[in-house]
């Protein structure tokens, strides 16, 4: 196949599981994102959002890594070209995606394959790592900052002195490790990567999706308020709910019907 021609984003529904799996597919640049690969990520974001057979999407990445972040060759030539309004647009449109992957209500798993800049896992809502992945954040070695929110998304999940050594240092740490600090879920065989991450999807579509979708937006979203705007946001989100038919069928499967709900997605 022509390269110019390779499809950078590999976009896979299994309808029966109700997910789509989204495969970063430059593995030649240790899938790195250019803008052309950022755009075709984000379209596959979109398409996966709107689609109503779709309730979890999937994150993982095409031959040894998951990705390496932005592309430091199309970074460094337009530096070489003085076209910084270039480099603020793709940050700028990273800031976006990033932001309306903590706004989708659909859980966003990463299957971290390799070695993962953490810049590109810091917006999905659970991360499953192989054994054999790497984490870090290399920026400073290059003489730039990690961007895209990462600075202030990190020490949200790890202690700041923790996010500030990573930040630091560039030093990459194991899945064990990052496991530690608390940056991913779960670390299993590297051979059983997409089957772990596959349990894991069918332990959430077994759920109602409207009710797991304003949980994660409860949680993204009022968590960044003041706590008793924050708590309203949650209250209103709940009790959207009560109107849903979903609640209906999941009350009567549990309480009087001792049976699995059969839940729509309404």
């Amino acid at each position: 196949m022509d390269m110019s021609q390779k499809p950078l984003v590999l976009y896979e529904k299994k309808p029966e599981d109700r997910v789509a799996i989204i495969t970063l597919n430059r593995d030649e640049a240790r899938n790195a994102f250019n803008v052309a690969m950022l755009q075709e990520f984000y379209e596959a974001l979109k398409k996966a959002n709107e689609d109503p057979e779709v309730w979890v999407v999937v994150i993982t990445g095409a031959g040894k890594a998951f990705s390496s972040g932005g592309d430091a060759k199309e970074f460094l030539a337009n530096v070489e070209a003085g076209k910084y309004s270039e480099i603020e647009k793709f940050n700028r449109f990273n800031l976006e995606i990033w932001r309306f992957m903590e706004k989708m209500r659909k859980p966003i798993i990463a299957a971290v394959n390799g070695h993962c800049n953490i810049e590109t896992i810091q917006a999905v809502d659970l991360v499953v790592a192989s054994d054999k992945a790497k984490f870090g954040l290399p920026e400073t070695g290059i003489g730039i900052m990690p961007g895209a929110g990462i600075t202030i998304r990190l020490p949200r999940v790890i202690s700041k002195y923790w996010a500030k050594y990573l930040l630091f240092t560039g030093e990459w740490i194991s899945a064990e490790e990052a496991y530690r600090l608390g940056i991913v879920n779960m670390v299993v065989p590297h051979e059983q990567l997409m089957e772990k991450t596959m349990e894991l999807v069918r332990k959430i579509t077994k759920n109602a999706p409207l009710a797991v979708g304003a949980a994660k937006v409860a949680v993204n979203l009022g968590s960044e308020m003041p706590i008793d705007e924050g708590t309203e946001y949650q209250l209103k989100e709940n009790l959207l709910l009560f109107y849903t038919e979903d609640l209906k069928e999941g009350i009567r499967a549990f309480f009087y019907e001792k049976r699995q709900p059969k839940f729509q997605g309404k």
